[in-house]
């Protein structure tokens, strides 16, 4: 019989759960008294995030050997997992009672004061730890994450500045030591740490140290190093999500696919690549998070509906909605509002967080709910459809989702090509970010809007123009406005860039402030580099409000978009300001936002295919004020009637979104791609 469970377990080690599966599943019906493979079985549950049930196997195997002190710590752990922390800490208070000199179930314990901000008990296991065994990297990787949490830089730079100086080329502590500079914002230091890790042990899989490298490289301006990224990624993807071996999916490193989906699209990676880790990702917190579906019908009444976001205030998301949800209010829905932040009002000086708090009775402010008590909370509210906002953004409360609170979910704004998750019906794009051929690479079910998929507002913008000269910009030259993410900017554009500056004397290029001043410098000496004065890249100072912001464009001549990642909001402002924008139509989803953007206004002559014709159109349009005057007379007189800015008529389309979601959902029909119909 030892046979058989060691075969299972080989299969577990090799990360074939369903073989292992089987074999213990065979085992436990000739042997339902066997402890071990209770025991066994619950690893791989835990293994696979499937922690509840992992629970119930560990509760079975302790009755089975109630003196198992081992079996006490790893239920603690599963309850940890399974966000059970009462019950948790009373396990692993046993384990230790039960084995003192255990550490594992101290390194748990110490976890669980850590999750509950219990900061100086988490603080005293630790050093405990670590006094008992100087070389326990977990403990000094909480340790030093919790210490740079709780704003004591210089004390985590000293946990691992200790072990580095008796083994300097750990990689996994070079990790946290570069996470430490980033913290302090030294990004150089952070970049050549993590650089040093790459050459020590270049990365083997999509794993936390290959997306800091990629952020760090981007926020640093370092555009010399994004190809090596590239090549870094491409490799690596395969060997975390294969094609031929989904179940290792579940194996990938949950944090770092959250930082890849965010990543992935500023370095142009294909969709269908992109699509692989969300769908990774999404399996990973329904496994975590069972289901629990609303089984009785909704009570009669108005269609209710519910947003859910971290960003109703001055983030892009709130700019965008705060028109939308007005117009909303005006429809003959119940509109729900679940937010997840509140911003102070020196952060929200526009108001965007009150406004969008205005337009409805059932705005729920849900800061402080555990991830069950919100899920309960729209769970009672009886919603008909969620919309989530926020993805795997920063904020966002995917596990919330996957516990299925509401009867159809929708996913909107933040993964443009769909977020295949279990846990989502639908996500919400347009035609020109999705266009027909690729509706079906892995993308989920897709609803196609009419338009652009977001909408903005208009602004009125005060009679009197701004000054050039008080934006530090020539009186004469022309401007060429970059404003956007700086992360959006590669070597192919960049170098456009600076040959167009060379063709058109007395040009700028006028950048938004960059991530930091590392990022500024770098690009000035690139720029410096290749016979271009750095003087001619001009910083715009951050501005107090949305008005100023959008006012400002009107001192530009001609918006230069990015190719790999294109401007989104960015796009939209210019485009109220009746400030004209050149982009290239992209390869991604992402690289067809400001097309799509474009298409809602009209005129469409300035989208071009090719990064030649970009470059051509932009001398064309600087050396022939007439022509570039008449595209700004044109999308002067196209705004009025954008549909880019018609927040009533986007309500319209999701108004039939709503109808055709919830009568697919009354008459048991499969989520399937549908276009709304204008």
């Amino acid at each position: 019989m030892h046979e058989k469970i060691d075969l299972a377990n080989s299969h577990l080690a090799a990360g074939r759960f369903a073989e292992a599966s089987a074999a213990f599943a065979a085992y436990l019906n000739e042997h339902p008294l066997d402890d071990r493979v209770w025991f066994f079985a619950a690893g791989l549950l835990f293994r696979q995030r499937r922690y509840a049930e992992a629970v119930e196997y560990y509760r079975t195997a302790l009755r089975l050997k109630p003196e198992n002190a081992d079996y006490y710590a790893d239920l603690g752990a599963a309850l940890r997992a399974d966000q059970r922390v009462g019950e948790s800490e009373a396990m692993v208070r046993e384990a230790i009672r039960r084995n003192p000199k255990n550490p594992l179930p101290v390194f748990t314990l110490a976890n669980l004061c850590l999750s509950q901000r219990r900061y100086e008990e988490a603080e005293r296991m630790y050093r405990a730890l670590i006094q008992g065994n100087p070389d326990s990297i977990p403990a000094i990787e909480n340790l030093g994450s919790m210490l740079l949490e709780v704003n004591r830089p210089a004390d985590a730079m000293a946990i691992f500045e200790s072990y580095l100086a008796r083994n300097p080329d750990n990689v996994q502590v070079l990790t946290y030591q570069a996470i430490g500079h980033d913290k302090m914002g030294q990004l150089d230091q952070a970049l050549a740490v993590t650089e040093r890790t790459i050459e020590l042990d270049p990365p083997k899989g999509l794993v936390m140290r290959l997306a800091s490298y990629m952020s760090l490289v981007g926020r640093t301006g370092r555009l010399d190093l994004r190809s090596r990224v590239l090549a870094l990624v491409q490799e690596a993807t395969p060997v975390t999500l294969p094609d031929d071996a989904p179940e290792r999916w579940f194996e990938a490193d949950r944090n770092a696919l959250r930082r890849f989906t965010y990543l992935f699209p500023y370095y142009g990676i294909a969709d269908r690549d992109l699509l692989k880790v969300h769908r990774a990702l999404g399996n990973q917190i329904a496994a975590s998070f069972p289901a629990q579906p609303a089984k009785a019908p909704p009570r009669a009444g108005k269609l209710r509906i519910g947003f859910i976001s971290y960003n109703f205030g001055n983030h892009p998301i709130g700019h965008l909605l705060s028109v939308f949800f007005e117009a909303h209010a005006q429809s003959d829905t119940e509109l729900f509002l679940y937010s997840l932040h509140q911003q102070q009002p020196h952060v929200d000086v526009d108001g965007y967080g009150p406004r969008i708090h205005a337009t409805t009775d059932q705005f729920r402010d849900c800061r402080n709910l555990s991830d069950r008590d919100l899920a309960n909370l729209i769970r009672n509210d009886d919603l008909h459809v969620l919309i989530d906002l926020d993805g795997h953004l920063h904020g966002g409360r995917q596990e919330v989702l996957a516990m299925r609170p509401a009867r159809v979910q929708i996913h909107w704004l933040q993964s443009l090509a769909g977020c295949p998750a279990p846990y989502f019906d639908y996500t919400i794009v347009d035609r020109v970010i999705v266009p027909d051929d690729e509706r079906d690479q892995g993308n989920g079910s897709l609803i196609r809007l009419a338009d652009a998929f977001q909408c903005g507002e208009r602004f009125v913008l005060p009679e009197t123009m701004p000054s050039r000269r008080d934006e530090g910009l020539p009186d004469n030259g022309f401007v060429f406005c970059v404003f956007g993410n700086w992360l959006k900017i590669d070597e192919e554009v960049f170098d456009i860039w600076l040959k167009i500056l060379a063709e058109i004397p007395k040009s700028v290029l006028w950048f938004t402030a960059g991530p930091t001043p590392e990022s500024i410098k770098k690009i000035r000496e690139l720029t410096e580099a290749k016979g271009v004065d750095p003087a001619r890249f001009v910083i715009a100072a951050r501005t107090a409000d949305k008005l100023s912001h959008i006012n400002r464009h009107r001192l530009a001549d001609l918006f230069l978009d990015t190719f790999t990642f294109s401007a989104a909001t960015t796009t939209m402002d210019a485009l109220s300001a009746g400030l004209p924008v050149l982009t290239k139509r992209g390869h991604t989803a992402q690289g067809r936002l400001s097309e799509a953007h474009i298409r809602a206004v009209e005129p469409t002559e300035l989208i071009v295919e090719t990064a030649d014709e970009y470059y051509e159109t932009a001398l064309r349009l600087a050396r022939d004020p007439d022509e570039l005057a008449l595209h700004r007379k044109r999308l002067n007189e196209a705004l009025p009637n954008a549909r880019l800015f018609d927040a009533p008529r986007m309500v319209q389309q999701f108004k039939q979104i709503y109808n055709e979601v919830w009568r697919r959902y009354e008459t048991g029909e499969t989520p399937t791609h549908f276009d709304v119909v204008m």
